[in-house]
């Protein structure tokens, strides 16, 4: 059978919004997941609006909503993200929901998903970093037959655990753990329940508020045994009445999880032709559901700047470009996750500390906007501030509503195949951009009036992770959007595979 270009270990959501990404670039990707169907804990309470956004681009936006509305998953109001977006700024999850989205989407494209297949490690080599030495993986199916796959590119999405990441010689250093937390979604009787709200005392911090079946507790007392160990119900309802003071009991339990605040952050993101992505990279405590958020927006900019690489188009630098813009998001993200366990600690010195930031300054509007934000990680912006550039050039562009040729659209409707885009909202006649064909492999020229607010006038040079490579006023551009397009999208004329070596699958 022919040989995948890229093969991605795990299909979690992130491994499967890497696969479905690769794909709309053209590559041939094959997934290799040791688990025998798909992993139904529910990861995160919710998803927050830059992996909405991501989802929107996609198409996957709605068959989303029609999943949980068919599981009694949404508020009764959900509230728009605003400032350009047009999704919600978060929507809640429920268990195995996301991942089945994301596996129907890459199997639809081509994406091959060998279940029960699990990595067993690199050949002898490969970690030495050699951008031109070949990557060989072995697996294992369930029934002991091995498999031996020789890729482009091999991305590790395969958890903190990862064996990628231990076989391609990459250090993991980090924090130890000091606690220990339990995640339980289950149903709680309505009389004498938990009271909703984050709640500390002198048994440690139980949470209750995201969701009428997800209930997370924390003890301060050392991290457990034996994090390997699976989970159960007496051990997590142990902590729950520790943590809560209550005699509380549950029924119908659809997940137990145990955490710790085990925080650690990858030594690089890539050695030679093996990367990592989602917790493979990055692991922290699980507050605010950062994990998956940040995970998927790992997938979406890795996705097609490997593509890239693998189609050949790839200008030099570009799949650096990865491991320099996510990297430092992941570094915040630790940094953030660590502060929330500090503050959480219930020792009588820091009552004080908390008490003021839960009472008085998360009140407080602007403080609770910037926190929100923070959680959400709508502050990115790729290449840092840029005083003398477009304020938009670096950040998420929003989701503008167009007048086009065709008629009234979003910009994230036409956006579903993954293309860079060349938007011109200042009435430009398309003739204009005659020079720009050698590009239009890669990225779409849309010449659009902008309905309502937004950067009337201007042209966006727009990636199809959906951040702005280059932004400015419409007329007089045609030098500096050239060697944004060479920067970002490679030099013209059509990108062309490298030459397929004749290999094999060997089972």
């Amino acid at each position: 059978m022919e040989e995948p270009e890229v093969v991605v270990v795990g299909a979690g959501p992130v491994g499967l919004m890497l696969a479905g990404e690769l794909a709309l670039g053209g590559v041939r990707v094959t997934v290799l997941e040791r688990e025998e169907r798909v992993d139904t804990r529910l990861r995160a309470p919710g998803i927050t609006v830059r992996t909405i956004e991501a989802l929107d681009r996609r198409g996957l936006l709605e068959p989303l909503l029609d999943r949980l509305d068919r599981h009694g998953a949404l508020p009764g109001e959900v509230r728009v993200a605003g400032e350009g977006s047009t999704v919600p700024e978060a929507l809640p999850l429920r268990e195995g929901v996301l991942e089945r989205v994301l596996e129907e989407h890459a199997l639809a494209l081509g994406v091959e998903i060998r279940r029960g297949h699990t990595f067993t490690g690199l050949a002898k080599g490969v970690a030495a970093g050699d951008d031109t030495a070949e990557v060989v993986a072995h697996a294992e199916d369930g029934e002991g037959r091995r498999t031996r796959v020789r890729p482009r590119y091999l991305v590790a999405c395969d958890g903190g655990r990862s064996s990628v990441r231990k076989s391609a010689g990459i250090a993991f250093p980090g924090t130890t753990p000091t606690v220990t937390g339990y995640q339980i979604v289950a149903d709680l009787p309505e009389a004498g329940t938990l009271p909703r709200g984050w709640h500390r005392g002198p048994g440690g911090v139980t949470a209750y508020m995201l969701g009428p079946s997800r209930v997370v507790t924390i003890e301060f007392d050392g991290p457990p045994p034996d994090q390997a160990t699976p989970v159960t119900l007496a051990e997590a309802l142990a902590s729950l009445r520790r943590t809560s003071g209550m005699d509380v009991t549950v029924s119908r339990t659809r997940g137990l999880t145990r955490f710790t605040d085990n925080t650690r952050l990858a030594e690089v993101y890539r050695r030679g032709r093996v990367l990592l992505a989602g917790d493979a990279a990055h692991v922290h405590p699980p507050f605010g559901g950062q994990g998956l958020n940040l995970g998927v927006q790992d997938a979406v900019n890795l996705g097609w700047k490997l593509a890239a690489a693998v189609r050949g188009w790839a200008p030099p630098g570009l799949l650096a470009t990865y491991e320099s813009e996510r990297r430092p998001v992941a570094e915040e993200v630790l940094r953030y996750s660590r502060a929330a366990v500090a503050l959480l600690d219930p020792s009588d010195r820091n009552t004080p500390l908390f008490d003021l930031f839960f009472h008085e300054l998360i009140p407080h509007a602007p403080i609770g906007r910037y926190l929100r934000e923070k959680t959400a990680m709508t502050g990115v912006r790729y290449g840092g501030a840029q005083p003398d550039g477009h304020p938009l050039t670096g950040r998420a562009v929003p989701d503008l509503p167009l007048e086009t040729t065709t008629g009234p659209t979003r910009l994230a409707a036409t956006r579903r195949a993954g293309r860079g885009v060349l938007l011109d909202l200042g009435g430009t006649q398309p003739g204009h951009y005659e020079w720009f064909a050698p590009w239009s492999d890669r990225v779409d020229l849309l010449t659009a009036r902008c309905l309502g607010d937004g950067p009337d006038g201007n042209v966006l040079l727009v990636r199809p992770d959906g951040y702005v490579a280059w932004a400015g006023k419409a007329g007089g551009h045609r030098a500096a959007l050239t060697e944004a397009l060479l920067t970002w999208f490679g030099p013209p004329g059509r990108g062309t595979r490298e030459p397929d070596r004749p290999t094999s699958i060997e089972e």
